[in-house]
């Protein structure tokens, strides 16, 4: 045996004890007993260290499995040595030596998470015996059948979903491991095309192992196959996606058109036209399929909307700042904020709504940020940066005689904080560092200006526009880490109008009178083309005419083909409404509460009351719940509401089939048990469980031996 002096003979034993540093390994028990007895005539017993026969001492650690039959009496003795470094818990220690993982595993209890961790384990053939003398020794416990199984990698693949059958386990609490990626994503893809995306419909994915690969795995099918995206799938997905995912998922199918905006909805309501049914619609005509101007529907439809907002500003102006729809209220939101922490108030010039959903997407990409909270606005009237502007920094209509086109002034008004330009990023970077303030606002213009300089709306809006919103995030994220305390720092981010898309046709023949200015003309005219906007009425300096359609009086700049680009001042939506968005490095999330009742009659159908309540001062979206004591709702249902922020809401379901009880059932009411799965404002994802009373109550008549009783009544 390498190592070892061998000594088979007593003339061996003379010649060679003694006479080197090497162990000696002595064949034979008659040579053994005969060396050990000379050893103790001389007193050198204790000197000596003697080591028993190692076969039997592995097969009794190796019980009730045999020894390898190819290990010979050398790697026997070699093993058995290396066994002998851990006086306790030797195979443990050996697999921790030869896994090169942590000790603690192989010390571990069993539970789901050690269990997940020890099956993402690849143990070499060579030391796989090991491994199963370790299984043999886990502790009895409810997970001890899963332990003691014969193929870890079949039962892991049972566990994540992608062999049959799937294990009754909980779900999968760990990411793939990487050794198992390729087959996952290739399992979920053919899966996916299988079932021409189906499979998404019922899956939670939420509580799905691997659901940021599985959601990668769609993405690519989906894009592959337009015609298998859903508003559901799109929904379903959309918190596992960047904003650029969606972006492509939503380009790649057309937008569904709406109906016009009705003239007697909510503030709210119109808001919620505008950012979840209008926008995407016009982006589809404008950006995607490129409809012409005088073939565009949403043009119609922006017009439902000039006169929704025609008849509602005068009553919106009315309202108290601190609680109006009007963009100057965020003003109000700020100075309440800073009294709290210190806030980084970002003012985008010219930023959209849905600019600024992309630029919050850049924001929170990469968990630096997380948002608070989300509130669509109407933008001060009209929408052009010095009445828009000025009005979001002093709090006040235009028409107040302090107007001046001049945004230091305006901000003054605020009473705390300063004002930089992008010409002072300097400065404010330098204010940051030592945390002069409680207030930093940030003007920023380098965004309106892309639509002042450029000449080719294609390249504008595809390539210019989102690169300037990614330098944007990036220095927004900079100038968060330059704070001393990033944690204490509220970041608010404002704009005071948004842009209109495409390329706009330009009117040639204004009317005499008015004093032009983009898509504004200072003035009063009856030309049917515009619509006035009375000085009082609408609390503005002056009468204003504003052009109905999306065309202009002239812009900054101009296509090659001398078409405008990038103009507002007007009423179109994507004009009037804009975001207000409220971020911070961590931000607490307050427990949802759901809870359900209902009932009807065994076997037919009945009706379930669901109420969300919802303490977030972000709304929740892409909701699902499911009960498992409910067949529809058993695989996860998605439901097409949305929960305000701050708000309890109460619907109705329709139950197709109430079940039926067990003859023996205490009573006619079903304890339900489940969860609620939904998105914090499309951000990080949440779970609600069922409130414990929630119940069904069930109709039903009991029978006995096959005899109805109805039938003795």
């Amino acid at each position: 045996m390498p190592g070892y002096v061998a000594i088979t003979t007593e003339v061996e034993w003379f010649r060679s004890f003694g006479t080197g540093a090497s162990p000696y390994w002595v064949k034979g028990k008659r040579l053994c007993d005969w060396a050990i007895e000379w050893l103790r005539l001389r007193g050198q017993e204790q000197t000596v260290q003697i080591k028993q026969d190692p076969r039997p001492r592995l097969e009794a650690l190796f019980h009730p499995l045999l020894l390898p039959s190819e290990w010979n009496d050398a790697q026997l003795l070699a093993l058995s040595s290396k066994l002998d470094e851990y006086p306790e818990n030797p195979i443990a220690h050996f697999l921790a030596e030869v896994t090169n993982h942590d000790l603690q595993l192989w010390l571990g209890k069993p539970s789901i998470p050690h269990l997940a961790t020890w099956l993402a384990i690849q143990v070499s053939a060579t030391y796989q015996i090991f491994e199963q003398v370790w299984q043999r020794q886990v502790l009895a416990n409810p997970l001890t059948k899963y332990y003691q199984t014969p193929d870890k990698r079949s039962l892991l693949c049972r566990w994540l979903g992608i062999a049959q059958p799937v294990t009754e386990l909980e779900p999968y609490p760990l990411p793939i491991p990487h050794w198992l990626t390729d087959e996952f994503d290739q399992f979920w893809e053919q899966a996916l095309y299988r079932s021409d995306a189906s499979i998404l419909d019922n899956l939670i994915l939420a509580t799905q192992p691997g659901r940021e690969r599985i959601t990668a795995q769609a993405f690519k099918v989906l894009t592959n196959r337009p015609g298998l995206i859903t508003k559901a799938r799109e929904t379903k997905l959309s918190a596992y996606l960047t904003h650029q995912q969606k972006v492509e998922l939503s380009d790649r199918h057309p937008s569904a058109q709406p109906e016009p905006l009705p003239l007697h909805a909510s503030p709210q309501q119109a808001l919620t036209w505008v950012t979840e049914s209008y926008l995407p619609f016009r982006r589809w005509e404008v950006v995607i399929s490129e409809v012409s101007s005088n073939q565009r529907i949403s043009d119609h439809l922006a017009d439902s909307f000039v006169e929704w907002l025609l008849k509602h500003y005068p009553d919106l102006k009315e309202d108290s700042v601190k609680d109006s729809y009007l963009n100057y209220s965020v003003a109000s939101l700020v100075c309440h904020l800073c009294q709290e922490s210190p806030v980084l108030w970002v003012v985008v010039d010219g930023l959209g709504w849905l600019d600024h959903q992309e630029l919050l997407g850049y924001l929170i990409s990469q968990r630096q940020l997380t948002i608070e909270r989300s509130l669509p606005r109407f933008s001060i009237l009209p929408t052009v940066t010095k009445y828009a502007k000025w009005s979001l920094y002093s709090q006040l209509l235009p028409r107040h005689s302090s107007w001046v086109d001049d945004m230091n002034k305006a901000f003054s008004t605020i009473g705390m904080g300063e004002r930089y330009s992008d010409s002072r990023k300097a400065e404010l970077l330098r204010d940051l560092r030592t945390g002069k303030h409680r207030l930093y606002c940030w003007d920023n213009t380098q965004f309106d200006k892309l639509f002042h300089n450029a000449r080719d709306w294609k390249h504008l809006y595809k390539v210019e526009r989102q690169a300037s919103l990614k330098t944007i995030a990036a220095e927004i994220q900079s100038c968060v880490s330059e704070f001393p305390n990033p944690e204490q720092l509220q970041v608010v981010v404002a704009t005071d109008h948004g842009q209109l898309m495409g390329e706009l046709a330009q009117i040639i023949h204004c009317p005499d009178g008015l004093k032009v200015e983009g898509r504004v003309a200072i003035g009063k005219t009856d030309d049917p083309r515009f619509v006035v906007l009375e000085r009082g009425r609408y609390g503005l300096p002056n009468d204003f005419s504003l052009v109905r359609s999306s065309a202009s009086f002239g812009s900054y700049s101009y296509t090659t083909d001398k078409a405008i680009i990038g103009s507002h001042g007007g009423l179109f939506p994507e004009e009037v409404v804009v975001g207000v968005f409220v971020l911070r490095k961590f931000v607490t999330r307050q427990s949802v509460l759901i809870h359900c009742q209902g009932g009807g009659e065994a076997g037919k159908p009945g009706m379930l009351e669901v109420t969300i309540d919802n303490p977030n001062s972000v709304e929740l979206v892409n909701l699902c719940l499911r009960i498992k004591e409910l067949t529809t709702f058993k695989a996860g249902l998605p439901l097409e509401q949305s929960i305000p922020a701050n708000q309890r809401v109460s619907f109705n379901l329709a139950i197709p089939g109430c079940p039926e009880l067990p003859p023996d059932y205490p009573s006619d009411r079903l304890f339900l048990s489940g969860e609620l799965t939904f998105c914090f404002a499309q951000t990080e994802t949440g779970t609600a469980s069922l409130e414990a009373d929630s119940a069904i109550t069930i109709q039903q008549i009991f029978s006995s031996g096959g005899v109805n009783i109805d039938e003795f009544l």
